[in-house]
Order: C-alpha cells, then structure tokens, then sequence
C-alpha cells in the first residue's frame, strides 16, 4: 500500500458504516492513518487517546504468544457502555475502530474486507 493509500485508508473504512465513530491504522507500532466522522466528539482526550491506541500495540505483540497454539487472531471485540471497540489484524498493522454501542460488528469487518 503506497504512503497515498495508506493516508486515505481510515477515511475508506469511516466510509463503510454510519455507526463507526473513529477508524485508524497502525503500522509497526505507529499510527499511521486516522479518520473520525464528522460530529463526533471524542470520548478520550489526546493523552488517553494516544495511550489507548499503544495499548492496541501492546496486547497484539502478547497476543502473539498465542499464535502456535491457537492459530492467528482475525480480530478483537471490546463491549464498554459508550462505544464498541475493534481491533482487526491485517497482514500490514492493526486497523482500530470505534464504533457506536449498538453497531453490527461482524457486518463492519465483513465490510473491511472487501476494501
């Protein structure tokens, strides 16, 4: 995926789904693309915001731990009273989403794949 591509792929994903609040990419540990549909104000301030998209990096790389035993994660759902949280590994990074509460999460990341 070229630098281009890579920048608009967030926006592509908010695209997909009218209750996907924030999308963001990241690549070796760094985010790389992000998009947050318009209207929405963010739930996390820029400090927490940063430490949870860390903490995405940080449980994929424990995750891996797992890898021989369990087979490869596809993804990671995580239900809190304000928002829906994904996490989908990609053969490039981890795309990161927040989604509203009542979003059909299977029905986004079927979506995601066709991108």
């Amino acid at each position: 995926m070229s630098s281009t591509d890579i920048a608009n792929y967030a926006k592509k994903v908010l695209a997909l789904d009218p209750k996907i609040r924030f999308a963001g990419k990241i690549v070796n540990g760094e985010l790389v693309s992000t998009a947050r549909k318009e209207g929405v104000i963010p739930l996390l301030d820029k400090d927490l915001a940063a430490l949870a998209h860390h903490q995405v990096s940080v449980k994929a790389m424990m995750d891996k731990m797992f890898t021989d035993k369990l087979g490869n994660t596809d993804w990671i759902v995580e239900s809190k009273g304000k928002v829906k949280l994904l996490t989908i590994f990609q053969k490039d990074g981890i795309l990161i989403l927040s989604t509203e509460p009542t979003s059909d999460h299977h029905a986004i990341i079927e979506k995601i794949k066709t991108l």
